[in-house]
């Protein structure tokens, strides 16, 4: 970190971490319908490789299509090809457009992931249902839904509310931990799911040591690095 530095990050996730926990104190609990879940699901799907705003903005054009609504037992083919013409149009947020970088494959994954986890389990809250334990439910949904991988799945289960003690470990969040001595750039490895949870648990013990859950702090972790990232590029 050039510009900034590493105690002053450090004060600045802890300011947002407790903002947080304060915010979500404070929410009314309620349970997410089957369309909110699968807005959460694409939205996280979506997101890889492309800014949240946009991977959100064409989470909430399918949503509104309706399309993950089918009546009857979904059709991949239908599915996939509908989802294609929504991912392909350009995108309209933060007073600008853009087309989703990509809407075949994208659209390949989010089919195939909705038709197996209705062949599976009938609905998406019903998979939540079904696993009380979010590591389980996250190896799951990683092993058998395509486009799926630790971070997608652990930022799903936090996004939905099912747990805070996963950690969606991107690449800002990576730096975070780089920038602090949590770890050398050349330890990090999260190609794997097994790797993925070393790294998990390194930034687990650090979240105790401050008092956060992981899957809270790892959100103030990414809202003051895309920040600083900001900064940097001015």
């Amino acid at each position: 970190m050039s510009t900034i530095s590493p105690t002053r990050i450090e004060m600045a996730v802890s300011c947002i971490a407790a903002d947080i926990d304060d915010r979500l104190l404070k929410m009314p609990r309620r349970r997410a319908n089957e369309q909110d879940l699968w807005t959460e699901m694409t939205c996280c799907m979506l997101s890889s490789q492309v800014p949240y705003d946009l991977a959100k903005a064409a989470a909430q054009r399918i949503s509104e299509d309706r399309v993950l609504c089918p009546i009857g037992a979904p059709c991949h083919s239908i599915l996939k090809a509908r989802l294609f013409e929504l991912l392909s149009a350009p995108l309209h947020f933060n007073d600008g457009s853009r087309r989703y970088r990509f809407p075949n494959s994208r659209a390949d994954h989010i089919a195939s992931g909705f038709c197996t986890v209705y062949d599976e389990f009938g609905s998406l809250g019903e998979l939540l249902r079904h696993e009380s334990d979010p590591q389980r439910t996250r190896a799951w949904m990683v092993t058998h839904v395509s486009g799926v991988g630790p971070k997608q799945a652990s930022m799903f289960l936090r996004n939905a509310g099912t747990s805070y003690d996963l950690a969606v470990i991107d690449r800002h969040v990576l730096r975070y931990m780089h920038v602090i001595k949590l770890c050398k750039k050349s330890d990090v490895d999260v190609a794997t799911i097994s790797k993925y949870e070393r790294c998990e648990m390194r930034l687990k013990r650090y979240a105790e040591s401050v008092g956060y859950s992981v899957g809270l702090l790892d959100w103030a972790i990414w809202i003051v690095m895309r920040a600083a990232s900001r900064i940097e590029q001015q």
